[in-house]
């Protein structure tokens, strides 16, 4: 079911094919979506680069166990 099929007084069968307000609706989830993609992948980045510090000064320590 479309979101705006609910609430839109002009909807009818097929009419998000051509409605300017769902294209509208459909770049604003493609740009959020892609600032998600790279918030993600600049803090997979950031983990890697600090893992991988923590492995060239000797290994990851992780939580001690037992304690």
């Amino acid at each position: 079911m479309l979101p705006c099929q609910t609430h839109c007084s002009h909807y009818c069968q097929g009419c998000h094919k051509t409605c300017a307000a769902w294209r509208l609706l459909q770049q604003r989830q493609h740009e959020d979506r892609q600032r998600k993609k790279e918030y993600l992948r600049r803090a997979n980045e950031s983990c890697r680069q600090m893992l991988h510090s923590y492995w060239r000064a000797g290994g990851y320590i992780g939580p001690q166990m037992g304690r």
